[in-house]
């Protein structure tokens, strides 16, 4: 008879929790539809579009020609913009002299067919370049800008790897380190094909 009573408490000591735990529950679910009543229903819970790879690193060989080192990296921005990034750098030395230059691009690009960073695209594109010379124990420098447009088309393959054509030019401000006047600039137009290829992530 005790060991009936010992086994009966034991279950209830068991069971009351969870009963009030359920009965709590239904009451917290009561109270909550009564108090949404009247309120709109929240629109579900949209799943985050797959946009594939943001990002690209690509080589163009056919920069080399116009002292540029054809490297590039893209960041897509949304599904019709990107921003890119070109640096450069030229050395040049001779048993009387010595130059360096350093530039970079920066630029956007619209895709007006695609999603960035593969389509069809257009958009501007600003450089600066700095240029140092050293002769007859002289040192000179000087600070250019560049303005110009790219238009080009990019494919994206398994998201891993890229291809890109185009074509780009600049109008730029060069500095003119062999003019005897200090601070002077030459202009020029410089144009650049863009056979670009690289990797995707």
């Amino acid at each position: 008879m005790s060991r009936t009573v010992l086994s009966l408490f034991s279950l209830l000591w068991v069971l009351i929790p969870r009963v009030a735990l359920a009965n709590d529950d239904v009451l917290t679910r009561v109270r909550s539809w009564f108090s949404n009543l009247g309120k709109p229903t929240p629109p579900p819970e949209e799943e985050e579009e797959d946009l594939g790879a943001r990002n690209t690193f690509t080589v163009n060989p056919l920069a080399l020609r116009h002292a540029q080192l054809g490297i590039e990296y893209e960041r897509a921005i949304g599904g019709r913009l990107s921003l890119y990034a070109a640096p450069e750098f030229s050395y040049g030395r001779t048993p009387e002299a010595w130059a360096l230059g350093l530039a970079g691009t920066l630029g956007t690009r619209l895709f007006v067919l695609g999603t960035a960073p593969s389509g069809i695209f257009f958009g501007p594109e600003l450089s600066v370049n700095y240029q140092l010379r050293f002769q007859d124990h002289v040192k000179r420098r000087g600070l250019g800008l560049g303005l110009g447009g790219s238009v080009g088309w990019t494919l994206v393959l398994f998201d891993r790897f890229t291809l890109s054509a185009g074509f780009s030019a600049q109008y730029r401000s060069i500095p003119d380190l062999e003019s005897p006047q200090e601070g002077a600039l030459r202009v020029e137009i410089v144009p650049t094909p863009r056979l670009a290829f690289g990797v995707a992530f």
